[in-house]
């Protein structure tokens, strides 16, 4: 029986130790994401690759991150927890596999199947939360672990000087974020299927293919916010990644920076990602979460355009304080995309918005920096020019999008 139904709100011992677990699962996403951009300059040293290449590299990687969509409609029919194991164990041992690469082939082929793995891990980690906590706690839970992915995202900047003096040199980032293996066995001891997800078994609840859930998204309805959010996921996927994804090759080969620079200003990233965050969330429920978006997404375009523009360092560093605080804009994404449909769409509605669509983003914007460079000079160039791209959000959000703030759930949305 559900917390829902029994009206127990208690923290117990078992989810204080679920949560603990959850939050370093969700610490190592933001650390191999990070690390997968950290590591560029001194890959590409040792391998001889372009820049053009890195790009598309990373773009394939990228592409990785879609296969999350199947994984996770397999833990709509097999459940949670079998597939939250399946991930964890998958991604770190993809993250071990990482320090055999040869080339930039291998590595990106053993990447493209990590990204999936890990992609699947987060989206079942944020699940199992919700499924599991009273619901009175699933906000400040979410909370938590989207902070500690922000902590993990920080980590690499600190550990990469250090980890070049190392035999291993930056394939030792990938040996630390194999690091959840050793929590596998805690996992299978107190990792228990979700409440939620074993009514619903009970219940006999259908499960629509991908297909009927694609007819059910572009009804009358929800066309529009269908639209909306795949088009809006777009561009905050495209703009995050054209700001931070080349930020460390830009600044080892184009200003010159040694890897100690980044553990000056790692700490200070990490309390901008965290103040971003909370922000993110405080501000939306003070003037809505259209005027938030706007904010964030005018200067999440304007901070990448002065970061890959400046020569003086700390212009550069301040901007990429910056940048770490506007990744809140990400809370207001996930909320708008939860508001903005019914509760029997919500879940596809994510999947299908974000997942397969908004992702593309996230591959476009490497291949087309990198290629963009050998064209226009360089990576801050490039950069700097795909930095408006983030503006396209503003009259997105204000003529196709709604305000959502104080929507009930469970109504019907707004055509």
């Amino acid at each position: 029986m559900t917390a829902e139904a029994t009206g127990d709100e208690r923290l117990t011992r078992r989810h204080v130790v679920i949560l603990v677990l959850l939050a370093s699962i969700v610490m190592f996403e933001g650390f191999d994401i990070s690390a997968t951009s950290v590591v560029l300059p001194y890959l590409s040293a040792e391998f001889g690759t372009p820049t053009e290449r890195l790009g598309d590299a990373l773009a394939v990687i990228a592409l990785g991150s879609m296969g999350a969509w199947i994984l996770l409609r397999l833990a709509d029919r097999f459940g949670r927890r079998p597939m939250l194991l399946l991930a964890a164990a998958g991604f770190s041992l993809g993250s071990l596999i990482t320090v055999l690469s040869t080339g930039v082939a291998s590595y990106t082929g053993i990447q493209f199947v990590t990204r999936a793995l890990l992609v699947s891990q987060v989206a079942l980690a944020y699940m199992v939360a919700s499924e599991t906590l009273p619901p009175k706690l699933r906000g400040r839970a979410n909370g938590l672990l989207g902070a500690m992915g922000s902590f993990g995202s920080a980590l690499p900047f600190i550990a990469i000087g250090p980890a070049l003096e190392t035999a291993l040199s930056w394939r030792l980032l990938f040996v630390i974020g194999a690091a959840p293996l050793l929590l596998m066995p805690l996992l299978f001891l107190y990792l228990r299927e979700t409440p939620v997800w074993l009514a619903a078994r009970a219940r006999g609840l259908p499960r629509p293919s991908a297909l009927d859930e694609l007819k059910q998204l572009v009804a009358p309805g929800v066309r529009r916010s269908f639209i909306a959010m795949s088009l809006f996921w777009l561009i905050v996927n495209f703009a995050s990644s054209t700001g931070g994804l080349f930020f460390t090759l830009y600044v080892v080969q184009e200003r010159g920076w040694p890897a100690s620079d980044f553990a000056h200003i790692a700490p200070f990233g990490l309390v901008g990602a965290f103040v971003g965050y909370l922000g993110a969330g405080l501000l939306s429920d003070a003037i809505g979460r259209r005027w938030t978006v706007c904010i964030f997404m005018a200067l999440l375009g304007a901070l990448t355009m002065t970061c890959y523009a400046s020569t003086d360092w700390y212009a550069i560093a301040a901007s990429f304080i910056g940048l770490q605080a506007m990744l809140g804009v990400w809370v207001i994404a996930y909320t708008l995309n939860s508001e903005l449909f019914p509760t029997e769409l919500r879940g596809a509605a994510n999947g299908w918005c974000n997942n397969l669509i908004g992702r593309w983003g996230v591959v476009f914007a490497p291949a087309i920096v990198g290629n963009l460079s050998s064209k226009v000079g360089g990576i801050g160039p490039a950069a700097s020019l795909l930095a408006a791209v983030a503006w396209l959000a503003i009259p997105l959000v204000l003529f196709m999008i709604p305000e959502t703030r104080g929507r009930d759930l469970d109504r019907q949305a707004a055509t």
